[in-house]
């Protein structure tokens, strides 16, 4: 699944609705690595852009999803990126898996920034972890390939010696996964897109 273009996100909340659980909103939080921005919002897949703007009506439902852009997906079910700080497409633009759509942000309700995706078919609500084919549990998202000493090492262009030094330690993966966390945007420079495949801490 292609959503930022780090390559590196985290599924931070699972929004259910319904006697059936439905998780019509999942929301996603880009997080920092050696391969681009952790803020820049791609399209999940190839479709046209129905609608994109930004609710003003305060006493709307749809107030709450900020700054948005609703994309015509697979089956009749169309997916509506929200809470966006920017977007770069507007109505009747098509898009293509992995194009650029727009910045994460905290436009609409809620705190921090984050995005949310809804996915509805004839206006209800579709499961979207199904529709997305991953757990219905939140998860962390990396490039494929690629796990925290790759993504750490690259960061601080670390020196096969020091490398060697962490992985002979007995918990080297915890401490792999610690200082992935604590990388930032400053450590990581831009770099290529790549393909996404999801793995759990």
């Amino acid at each position: 699944m292609q959503l930022y273009k780090s390559g590196h996100f985290l599924l931070s909340e699972i929004r259910t609705s319904g006697k059936k659980g439905v998780a019509g909103v999942l929301c996603f939080k880009g997080l920092p690595s050696p391969l681009g921005s952790k803020s820049e919002v791609l399209a999940i897949e190839d479709g046209v852009v129905l609608r994109a703007g930004r609710c003003s009506d305060l006493g709307s439902r749809e107030h709450r999803i900020g700054t948005y852009v609703c994309v015509s997906g697979k089956n009749g079910v169309s997916v509506l990126y929200g809470r966006l700080a920017c977007r770069f497409v507007r109505a009747g633009d098509y898009v293509s898996a992995g194009d650029s759509i727009g910045i994460e942000g905290s436009s609409g309700s809620g705190r921090g920034d984050f995005l949310t995706l809804e996915f509805r078919r004839n206006g209800r609500r579709v499961d979207g972890c199904d529709y997305l084919g991953i757990p219905h549990e939140t998860n962390e998202f990396l490039p494929e390939d690629l796990d925290p000493s790759e993504i750490v090492s690259k960061s601080y262009q670390l020196d096969d010696a020091t490398k060697e030094y962490i992985n002979g330690a007995p918990n080297s993966d915890e401490l792999w996964k610690k200082l992935m966390r604590r990388i930032d945007d400053t450590d990581a420079p831009n770099g290529r897109m790549i393909g996404f495949n999801n793995r759990k801490k």
